[in-house]
């Protein structure tokens, strides 16, 4: 693992990005508690109501049940559920302001009844994702974008409510971010802790990559990257050799 340099300084630049996000769920690096230990994050998974009770009802697939759910206040849509695989169960909620833009959108990927993942919206514009990737009911990692691209990455590994992953992404990194991590649990950056995740990795970008190569992402549910291998087409038949 490489470091980037002595403790203040990466203290320094992880604390002028908590201020430049303008996200007032974040907590600042290295925050204390009025116990003195470092502070916990908020980790509850909060739904908010969308009275489908009273919705105008949808059925997309045509097979004689609701798949989404249209709730209005004042002549507008409010708030909007769907059952996206037509299961019978709603995996997702959308909310939109007075002006009709999205401010709100709650999703369930697994299936089990819970939200899984919060995106909060601004003017339509995508500025923070939580995500609840360890214990169901339980924030672990939160997102913060900036113009509409993730800008930075703030996670509790081990469930303890506290930040111990920061993940830095610059404007011109192609999402090669710098990973700090906080290894003797004072809620600070270690030195010595830092790694580029690229260059630890492997990973190219696939700006850089091409087509081919294995693709890592950083945008789909889950607790750390994901990795999908491109498939290959299957081999071409061998021509028989002629005797």
């Amino acid at each position: 693992m490489k470091s980037i340099g002595r403790a203040g300084g990466v203290l320094c630049a992880l604390t002028l990005l908590a201020f430049q996000s303008g996200c007032s769920e974040s907590v600042q690096v290295g925050a204390k508690s009025a116990e003195g230990g470092p502070q916990k994050r908020d980790v509850r998974v909060v739904h908010e109501d969308c009275a489908i009770g009273s919705a105008e009802k949808l059925d997309a697939n045509a097979d004689g049940k609701p798949d989404v759910w249209l709730v209005k206040s004042g002549g507008k849509e409010a708030c909007r559920a769907v059952d996206l695989n037509f299961d019978g169960k709603i995996d997702g909620y959308s909310y939109f302001d007075a002006s009709g833009q999205l401010r709100r959108r709650e999703r369930d990927y697994d299936k089990d009844g819970q939200i899984e993942e919060i995106q909060i919206f601004q003017a339509g514009v995508l500025v923070e994702q939580q995500r609840s990737t360890i214990m169901a009911g339980r924030l672990d990692t939160w997102q913060v974008y900036q113009a509409g691209k993730l800008a930075r990455t703030e996670r509790d590994s081990d469930g303890d409510a506290i930040v111990d992953q920061w993940w830095e992404f610059k404007a011109d990194s192609d999402k090669c971010p710098m990973v700090h991590s906080d290894v003797d649990g004072d809620g600070r950056p270690d030195p010595g802790a830092t790694i580029d995740y690229c260059k630890q990795t492997g990973y190219v970008p696939p700006s850089r990559a091409g087509a081919s190569g294995p693709k890592h992402t950083f945008e789909r549910p889950g607790g750390l990257p994901e990795e999908t291998e491109n498939k290959e087409a299957p081999d071409a038949p061998k021509k028989e050799e002629k005797k």
